[in-house]
């Protein structure tokens, strides 16, 4: 019976840490409806026999299926399929191959029942959820309840009739397919497997070895499902989601504002335009006034200027005349001149020659500078390695190093022996532990796989202190016995055919008298075989030991250590390991202190070596330096020979330059003088011209006033006025400006009406017309059409203003709502993108040091690392981690991808491998399950062994449960590691259902014992 349903847990779900302890199914496939106990925190081997004497078809797969919907494995995908593939685990006559005479239905509907405890309190903890798999809608429902809540009766028929009785009185707290892996166990997935099954879409996963199939994002998105953080990217996915509908939101209503925006502008262009218009009149009717005053201005100045220039040109003309002449006599005479450029030239290639010389002086003081300073270079170099030298002879320290070496050799290799020796007390150890030892062991693993009961004859014999002397000469023959029942006696010895020489007592049939034997303490009945001993071997006390006179047989005595008794023996294998190891310890110290001789061997070697070469580049040095005085004294005579020729050239260089200017200047002066003639008769021409054409009375007329009054239009207070021309293009320019604002151009003259057409052509006409010359037409004559429209309009252009902008200042305002709230949703976005970012990147760092040190550790392993990158979602697709696997296939080999290594069996091997390294490194394992299908298939023989130490190892370390199924092939070695061994057995196509699954295990854990024995041994025989 099981306690009151509490409330749902946070964190890990309501199973919380508790770890699965046993596991009980009804019509699921062939399996029966016995409970199978499970181990927690080991790896459990999965095996039997089927119909064709090997274990396809013994229902070994169903098992792990039955585990995996119990645990709500994600491959079943129950939080969007609802279960519906579930149903095929469901018995069914036709999948079973039962005949049908045997007239046997399908299960419309099953069980599949685990309870789960806390390691240090199984008691108190326990915990039993029941699932309940149809083939109908709901297709998969769970309960659970506090305590064991389990069908225990005598019989198939008895348990199967608890099963819907106890379903019932669960009551109506019914967890649906979607809600049940959250509400059971949590965000992290309890349960991740590989099933070699077509009940459910088979997708390549690390678990079922296709590493070679999956892309670097497929790997990623595995680690991080295996270390439980999928969760984060579901996170961060919904969180992006909603920043996506903002943006989505602003988008539309950008356009809802452009496309009213655009509306506005039509009404508002009109309205800027005719502004414009009105403005660029306004200005364009200052500028033409301004115009005007500007080309009056400017004709009344240049006619007084042109009246005092006129008499000043024509003395300025004479006085040209004069100095013309005199440029033509000052130049004839200096050109006469000529001897100073030879002497100059001469004087140049004197200097030239004696520069050479210095340069080839200086080249060779270079030279040997050069020489010196790597000399210097190499002596740096070697001061440091000569650094500490003891003065020992290079040939010496040779000597020293070689000697050395060997010795540091010598201490590797007792080391690498004291290590064997290590390891082989381990494995004695072991096989104690396990009581698997010698022949004896051999013995019994046979006689298990066959379902015999045995036992090691000296594992279950125990001698007092005082028995040893006389009964350890008689048992030392007998060590590798074991022991059977009488009843299966003939059974264990066809079964063990193929181990000759294996040695077997049978222990007493039923009736035989038990006697007693002093000091001799038996866990089997084994008086005839004691009996025989005692009366064939006579004890013997000087020197110790048995005699079989009807052999001629002396066994010799004096057994150091006791030979009989599981305790002492593991007692004697520890003591022996520790011997060992402390061997081990002491040849480490020696090599440490032979590595550090060694070391300092290499050290004065190398520094010996650097004096010698040392004094070497002294002798070297001291000849460059003798050769480089030499080379310095002949570069300073060089050098005062160069001065002294340059300071000649140069004196007779600057008298050829000082003629030479002289001739330049005097050449401008008489072409200037020239030149002025000719230009002062030419203004004495022009001026005359000019004032005719000034015409000042003409714009005093168009003006109609002072020149003073002008002026002052044009604000001129210093200075010429503005260019007239300037003044009549900036004028005709807003006039057209005007009219082009106001919508009237030259592809729109059609619709125009006749006073607009008159004022445009009246534009044109003043466009046209010569600045500089007096206006044939006015600007307000071209101007007077376009105010009129103007003025009619400028109210009606007010309203529609104010109007729109009080529109859009509501638009703007909801709008900075909307933008600030997409930001502030970015920015959340972003912060809790980089929160995922430094967490996964510290899981894969951790995965990356875990994969490494895995592969370092096994046979042939020379290390491996993972290349990870993190490719941040744009827009709406996933977030992406590629994560490229590399390892070494030699010590010295660079890391190769996954994807270039062509031994698939190595690349399987790896694939368990990630598949632990991401197991290690998160941090929230307790209580999860593994199951992996078809382990170790096609892998090599150390591979194999290694993948399952690794599976058995991983399991301790992180607190998981491993399930594996394994072939014919792979038993053997599972069995070597495994802390368990479930056995299904399907004897017969013709059965219905399996045989009792059958287990081989250990569990330290007393209370989880006694939690579910009653239930584990309901409905088997007992011996």
């Amino acid at each position: 019976m099981g306690e009151a349903r509490p409330g749902v847990d946070e964190g890990r779900g309501v199973v919380g840490d508790r770890h699965l302890v046993a596991l009980q199914t009804f019509d699921i496939a062939r399996l029966t409806t016995h409970a199978v106990p499970l181990v927690p925190e080991t790896f459990i081997a999965v095996s039997g026999m089927g119909p064709r004497e090997d274990s396809n078809g013994s229902g070994k797969t169903s098992f792990l299926i039955a585990v995996s919907v119990l645990l709500a494995d994600p491959q079943w995908r129950f939080e969007s399929s609802g279960g519906r593939y579930a149903g095929g685990i469901l018995f069914k006559p036709d999948a079973a191959g039962v005949d049908r005479a045997q007239q046997a239905s399908a299960a419309p509907h099953g069980y599949v029942v685990g309870v789960f405890a806390e390691p240090d309190n199984a008691a108190a903890s326990a915990m039993t959820v029941w699932v309940r798999i149809a083939t109908t809608a709901p297709y998969v429902q769970a309960k659970w309840v506090r305590g064991l809540h389990v069908a225990d009766g005598a019989t198939h028929a008895e348990r199967t009739q608890q099963a819907d009785a106890l379903w019932r009185e669960l009551g109506s707290g019914v967890v649906s397919a979607r809600r049940m892996a959250e509400e059971l166990y949590g965000n992290a997935p309890r349960c991740l497997t590989y099933l070699d099954t077509a009940l459910r879409p088979a997708v390549p996963s690390l678990l079922s070895q296709q590493l070679s199939e999956m892309g670097p994002e497929a790997i990623g998105a595995s680690l991080i499902a295996l270390s439980g953080m999928t969760e984060l990217l579901e996170q961060e996915e919904a969180r992006r989601g909603q920043a996506l509908e903002r943006r989505v939101r602003m988008e539309q209503v950008r356009k809802e504002n452009e496309e009213a925006d655009a509306s506005d502008e039509n009404v508002l262009s009109g309205v800027r335009a005719r502004d414009t218009a009105r403005l660029a009149l306004q200005e364009g009717q200052s500028l033409w006034r301004r115009y005007v005053a500007a080309c009056y201005v400017r004709a009344v100045e240049s006619d007084r200027a042109l009246v005092s220039k006129s008499a000043e040109l024509r003395k300025t003309a004479a006085q040209c005349r004069v100095a013309a002449e005199t440029a033509k006599d000052t130049l004839r005479t200096l050109r006469a001149a000529n001897d100073l450029a030879e002497a100059t030239g001469a004087a140049r290639q004197i200097w030239a020659d004696a520069q050479e010389l210095l340069r080839q002086a200086e080249r060779q003081r270079t030279q040997l500078e050069t020489r010196k300073d790597e000399l210097k270079a190499q002596r740096r170099k070697l001061l440091p390695r000569a650094d500490g030298w003891q003065g020992t002879p290079v040939e010496e320290a040779q000597q020293q190093l070689e000697a050395a070496r060997g010795e540091k050799f010598t201490a590797d290799r007792d080391v690498r022996d004291a290590k064997g020796a290590v390891e082989a007390a381990r494995r004695l150890l072991a096989e104690v532990e396990r009581g698997r030892g010698g022949q004896a062991g051999e013995a019994l693993a046979v006689l298990e796989l066959a379902g015999i009961s045995a036992v090691g004859l000296l594992d279950q014999l125990r001698l007092a202190e005082g028995a040893r002397a006389v009964w350890e000469p008689r048992l030392s023959p007998w060590r590798e016995a074991v022991v059977v029942g009488a009843e299966q006696a003939d059974e264990a010895l066809r079964a063990l055919h193929s181990l000759p020489g294996a040695l077997v007592v049978e222990a007493d049939p039923v009736g035989v008298e038990t006697a007693g034997f002093d000091g001799v303490t038996s866990d089997l009945p084994l008086t005839r075989f004691l009996t025989a001993l005692e009366q064939r071997l006579v004890a013997l006390s000087s020197p110790s030991g048995a005699r079989d006179d009807r052999l001629s047989l002396t066994v010799v005595g004096g057994f150091t250590d006791p030979l009989a008794g599981r305790a002492l023996r593991l007692q004697r294998a520890r003591k022996a390991l520790e011997a060992r190891e402390g061997d081990a310890d002491t040849a480490r110290g020696i090599v440490r202190a032979k590595q550090a001789a060694l070391v300092l061997a290499e050290s004065e070697h190398r520094a010996a070596a650097a004096m010698q070469q040392l004094a070497e580049l002294q002798e070297r040095e001291e000849e460059l330096d003798a050769q480089l005085a030499t080379a310095i004294e002949t570069m300073g005579a060089a050098h005062s020979n160069v001065v002294a020729k340059f300071a000649v050239y140069e004196k007779a260089r600057d008298l050829a330059a000082i003629h030479e200017e002289k001739v330049k200047t005097a050449a401008l002066q008489a072409r200037a003088a020239a030149e002025a003639v000719q230009e002062a008769d030419a203004a004495v021409t022009a001026l005359d011209r000019d004032r005719g054409r000034l015409q000042v009375d003409a714009w005093q007329s168009l003006w109609r006033g002072s020149v003073e009054e002008a002026a002052a239009a044009l604000a001129v207070q210093e200075g010429r006025p503005p260019r007239p021309s300037m003044l009549h293009r900036a004028a005709e320019g807003q006039l057209r400006i005007a009219y082009e604002r106001y919508g009237l151009r030259d592809g729109q003259l059609a619709d125009a009406h006749e006073d607009l057409l008159q004022g445009l052509e009246l534009c044109r006409d003043l466009a046209e017309e010569d600045p500089t010359a007096l206006p044939m037409v006015g600007f307000e004559e071209a101007a007077a059409p376009l105010q009129i429209r103007l003025d009619g309009q400028a109210d009606m252009d007010r309203v529609a203003a104010a109007r729109i902008e009080a529109e859009r200042a509501l638009r703007q305002s909801a709008w900075d709502e909307l933008v600030e709230g997409v930001d502030k949703s970015a920015h959340q976005l972003t912060m809790l993108q980089d929160m995922i970012e430094q967490h996964l990147d510290g899981l894969f760092k951790q995965i990356d040091q875990a994969f490494n040190q895995l592969d370092l550790q096994r046979t042939g392993g020379h290390g491996a690392e993972l290349d990870v990158r993190s490719v941040r979602p744009d827009g709406a697709r996933p977030w992406q981690w590629e994560v490229t696997p590399r390892w070494k296939r030699s010590p010295h080999s660079r890391y190769i991808s996954y994807r270039e290594n062509a031994n698939s069996a190595q690349v399987k091997v790896y694939a368990v491998q990630l598949v632990l390294a991401a197991l290690l490194a998160d941090s929230e394992t307790q209580g999860r399950v593994l199951i992996l299908d078809e382990l170790g298939n096609s892998l090599g023989e150390n591979n194999r062994k290694d993948m399952l130490a690794s599976l058995r190892d991983v399991a301790a370390r992180r607190h998981i449960t491993i399930l594996g199924t394994c072939q014919d092939s792979v038993l053997t070695d599972a069995a070597d590691v495994c802390d368990e061994l479930l056995w299904f057995t399907h004897a017969s196509a013709s059965d219905v259902y399996n045989q009792p699954t059958r287990a081989w295990a250990y569990d330290p854990d007393t209370g989880r014992v006694e939690l579910t024995a009653d239930w584990l041994t309901a409905g088997r025989p007992h011996v």
